[in-house]
This record gives structure tokens, sequence and C-alpha cells, in this order.
């Protein structure tokens, strides 16, 4: 699939400079899927962030696990 982006001047020319003879297709397909990876895993940690945090309010294991979670630990 071929699709048109605007990029400014500006920034085309740094990208230019830094990947010289370079594939300018490769570099944007690469910082495209570096940028969703960021976000995929900052959507990740919000998750469990709710998640710890919903634990904490409600704990769904039995209490009586708690001792053997942390059983040989000390």
């Amino acid at each position: 699939m071929s699709t048109t982006v605007i990029i400014p001047d500006e920034t085309l020319e740094a990208v230019r400079e830094h990947i010289g003879d370079g594939s300018l297709g490769r570099f944007v397909r690469e910082a495209v899927e570096h940028r969703l990876l960021a976000l995929r895993r900052a959507s990740l940690l919000r998750e469990m962030d709710a998640g710890y945090a919903a634990e904490t309010e409600a704990p769904s294991l039995d209490p009586g696990w708690s001792q053997v979670e942390t059983e040989g630990l000390r």
C-alpha cells in the first residue's frame, strides 16, 4: 500500500542529513514502528497500573495465600 505523508521541509532535511543515501521509506517505516511499540508499551503499563490499583482496592486472592507467597523468603 502506498500513502502520502506531509513532512515539514526542515524535518525532511534533518532526516536526509542522517540517512544520507539511505531509504527514506525505510527510515519512516522504522520510525513509525518504533513509535507504535512505544505507544503499545505505554498502554500496557497503564493497564498494569490500573490492575495493580484495582487489586489493592479489592484483592482477588484468598488472604491465606499470602503466607504461601512469602514462604521460604525469610
